[in-house]
């Protein structure tokens, strides 16, 4: 468990020599790639739309499923959120990253994130919620305002039951370079075919391969400006 630079913290795999997040602010990033450039973008095409449909390749420790339960309760929306992940992290080690991470500690970061971290539940609180609830069954957590129904799968991603009617894709799995088989056209094909026409696609890599490959199943791609200290970050839409 280590700090990164906005003061929110990540997990360091030695397995992969790898962070969970980038060091330059886990949060930063998160709310930067998943929530203003997926969420807050799909809403700007769709702003009467109450319902909106979630799929996350990658839990990890939580905090995009975190930040759009904020940003749920900032849009009084009905959110559903399905992520798959295949190596669950414990609720007790969630417990402790969450406990240890007050939510005022993170000052640093440039973006508006630190209102957005502090609504209603505390964060502790609904990372709780978030991963002691049972897999593979669909469970609500209660919000504020709005809500938040969430699906955790523990699958493979070659083998993965993908959702129907996907309206934002959070794909968040560690990078190319670093876990092969998780990204790619036989991957992002059932994805499309699942997704909602309109529907976004995101994630933080910008590499060649993975733009070429999101084209080839046929989804308009474009390259963004990424968060700090990273050159650029892909969207993908289903047009």
């Amino acid at each position: 468990m280590i700090e990164t630079a906005d003061g929110s913290k990540t997990l360091y795999l030695p397995e992969l020599d790898e962070t969970y997040h980038s060091t330059h602010g886990a949060v930063t990033e998160s709310n930067y790639v998943y929530i203003e450039k997926g969420l807050d973008f799909w809403f700007s095409m769709y702003p009467n739309r109450k319902r909106v449909s979630v799929f996350e390749m990658g839990l990890g420790t939580g905090t995009n499923a975190l930040l759009a339960m904020n940003w749920c309760e900032s849009k009084g929306c009905d959110l559903k959120f399905y992520t798959v992940e295949k190596f669950p992290l414990s609720s007790a080690l969630m417990r402790e990253y969450w406990d240890s991470l007050p939510s005022q500690s993170i000052t640093k970061t440039p973006l508006d994130v630190v209102g957005s971290m502090t609504l209603s539940m505390g964060l502790a609180t609904k990372s709780d919620a978030l991963h002691s609830a049972p897999w593979e069954t669909w469970v609500d957590i209660g919000l504020k305002s709005g809500s938040f129904s969430v699906y955790k799968h523990e699958s493979d991603i070659q083998s993965a039951v993908i959702p129907q009617e996907i309206d934002v894709v959070f794909w968040d799995a560690f990078g190319p370079k670093k876990q092969d088989g998780v990204w790619g056209v036989s991957l992002f094909k059932p994805l499309f075919d699942s997704m909602r026409s309109g529907g976004v696609f995101v994630t933080y890599s910008a590499s060649g391969d993975v733009k070429r490959a999101l084209k080839e199943v046929g989804f308009k791609v474009e390259k963004l400006e990424g968060p700090p200290h990273k050159r650029h970050m892909l969207r993908a839409l289903k047009v």
